[in-house]
C-alpha cells in the first residue's frame, strides 16, 4: 500500500504530447472554482489526454521524485488537489467513453469525463431501445465534476435511501507508482478498491471508472413547505412510500424565526412509465444569479421568491437521471461584486453528517450558533444517506442526515478566521 509521502512524491515532467502546458518561464497559479481559498503556485501544469501519458508522468515521477498534484474540474475546497511547487496534473482530457453494456447497465468511461457528457454519452447509445439505463445518483449543485473526483471523494446525492456512490462503482483502473495500470473491483485488488474509492488520490491515479448504471424511471416532483421539526417522520414516510429522491431546502434569514427552521420538502416519487415527461417551468442561469443577488442582500425575499417557484413545480414530471443535472454559475463570485459591490468574498461549502433523530435539534442550535457569530448563509439544505459498510474511509458510518451550508467567507484575515470559527463550531 502507498503511504501518502510515497504517493505524493509520484510526479515528473512529462514531454510526450506537444499540447502539454509546460510553463516553466513564468508562473503558474491555480485556485479552486468556489472558495477561491486556495491558490497554490505549481511547477507546471500537464493534460494527459490518455492512460500512456498519464502513466508516464508517474514513471518519470519515481526517478526524479518530483512532487504532484491532480485535479479536475477544481471544486474540492480541501486544499488536497493542489500541493505548492508542484506538477499539476489536469485530468480533464482524460473524457472519454470507452464502452458501455446495454444488457448489464454498465458504462465504462475516463476519470476526466464530466457527469452531464457521461449522462448524453450514454442517452445516445440507448436511444430508441426498449431498456433504458441511467445514472443512480451525482453531486447535485453542478455538473462540472468528474467522475474521477467524484469517486476519489466518494460522493452521495439526495437519494433517500442510497449508500454514497461505492455502491454503483463496478470497477475501475488505478494507475500506481511504477505506471502500471491495475484493476480494482470487489473481486480483484480488493484492499485497494477500498481504499481509493474516497481516499482523495492517496493511492494512485484513477485512470478509468465502470459505474454501475440502473433502470431509468420516470419521476413526479411533490413540494410542500415544513418545518424542521417534521423532517424526520417526513423523510422516513417518504421513503415507505418509496419514493426514491428528496431534500429539504431551509430559509436563511437569519432575521427570521424561521432560520434553518422552515424549508422546502421536494420529493421524487416514480411514475408509470407512459405518462409524458412535462417540467415546463425550469430556472434560467439569469434566474439562478438573481436568486444569488438577494441570497446576498434580501434573504426574506429570496427564500419567498425560491419557495413559490418550487411549488410552482409541484406535479411536474422528469427523468431520474437528468433531473439531477444542475446549473452552476461560473465565476460567480465576480458577477456579483459587478451587481451589488462589497469585498472580496466567495463562499465555502461544509457538511455536517448528524444522527436521524437529532436533527432538528441540531439545525436549533447552528442556528443560535451562526446568529451569534453573524455568519451569512447563502445557501443550504438536507439530505440523507445510508452506511457506507465497504469504503475503509468512510465518512457514511451510520445512516446520517446531510447538512449542508455555504457559508459567505470574505477575504481578509479576519473574515477567513470567522468562518473558520462558525465551520469549528458546526463541526462541534
Amino acid at each position: 500500500m502507498l503511504t501518502r509521502r510515497q504517493f505524493i512524491r509520484t510526479a515528473a515532467l512529462f514531454a510526450l504530447a506537444p499540447r502539454v502546458f509546460a510553463e516553466t518561464r513564468r508562473e503558474i497559479w491555480v485556485n479552486d472554482v468556489h472558495s477561491q481559498l486556495n491558490r497554490t503556485r505549481v511547477r507546471e501544469l500537464l493534460v494527459p489526454r490518455n492512460r500512456d501519458q498519464l502513466a508516464e508522468i508517474v514513471r518519470s515521477a519515481s526517478r526524479k521524485a518530483v512532487p504532484i498534484s491532480v485535479s479536475g474540474c477544481r471544486h474540492s475546497m480541501g486544499g488536497q488537489q493542489f500541493a505548492a511547487d508542484s506538477i499539476c496534473i489536469d485530468t480533464r482530457s482524460l473524457d472519454r467513453v470507452i464502452s458501455f453494456d446495454q444488457e448489464r447497465g454498465l458504462v465504462e468511461a475516463e476519470a476526466g469525463i464530466q457527469w452531464s457528457k457521461l449522462i448524453r454519452a450514454y442517452l445516445e447509445a440507448e436511444s430508441g431501445k426498449q431498456k433504458q439505463w441511467g445514472i443512480a445518483q451525482k453531486q447535485t449543485g453542478a455538473d462540472t465534476f468528474t467522475l474521477g473526483g467524484s469517486l476519489s471523494s466518494n460522493v452521495h446525492g439526495r437519494g433517500l435511501a442510497m449508500k454514497p456512490l461505492i455502491s454503483n462503482i463496478e470497477s475501475f483502473t488505478l494507475i500506481n507508482a511504477d505506471g502500471k495500470p491495475i484493476r480494482c473491483s470487489r473481486d480483484e485488488n480488493t484492499e485497494l478498491f477500498r481504499l481509493a474509492i474516497g481516499g482523495y488520490g492517496l493511492f494512485g491515479l484513477i485512470d478509468s471508472v465502470t459505474l454501475r448504471l440502473v433502470p431509468r424511471q420516470k419521476l413526479r416532483r411533490v413540494v410542500e413547505i415544513i418545518h424542521a421539526d417534521e423532517l424526520p417522520k417526513r423523510f422516513e414516510e417518504r421513503i415507505a412510500q418509496k419514493f426514491l429522491y428528496g431534500d429539504f431546502q431551509f430559509s436563511v434569514d437569519e432575521k427570521s424565526p424561521d432560520f434553518l427552521q422552515r424549508g422546502v420538502f421536494s420529493c421524487y416519487e416514480p411514475i408509470d412509465e407512459h405518462e409524458p415527461v412535462v417540467a415546463k417551468k425550469e430556472l434560467r442561469d439569469d434566474d439562478w444569479l438573481d436568486l444569488l443577488r438577494l441570497a446576498y442582500t434580501d434573504r426574506e425575499k429570496a427564500f419567498k421568491r425560491y419557495s413559490d417557484y418550487y411549488l410552482s413545480t409541484n406535479g411536474q414530471t422528469y427523468w431520474s437521471d437528468t433531473s439531477q443535472l444542475s446549473a452552476y454559475l461560473s465565476n460567480y463570485a465576480q458577477k456579483l461584486r459587478e451587481l451589488i459591490g462589497g469585498e472580496e468574498s466567495s463562499l465555502i461549502i461544509t457538511e455536517i453528517y448528524v444522527p436521524r433523530r437529532d436533527l432538528p435539534d441540531f439545525l436549533a442550535q447552528a442556528a443560535k450558533l451562526l446568529r451569534s457569530n453573524r455568519t451569512t448563509v447563502i445557501y443550504g439544505t438536507v439530505r440523507l444517506i445510508e452506511k457506507d459498510d465497504e469504503s475503509f474511509l468512510a465518512w457514511a458510518k451510520e445512516p446520517y442526515a446531510c447538512i449542508i451550508f455555504n457559508l459567505l467567507a470574505f477575504h481578509t484575515p479576519t473574515g477567513i478566521e470567522a468562518s473558520a470559527n462558525s465551520f469549528r463550531g458546526l463541526i462541534d
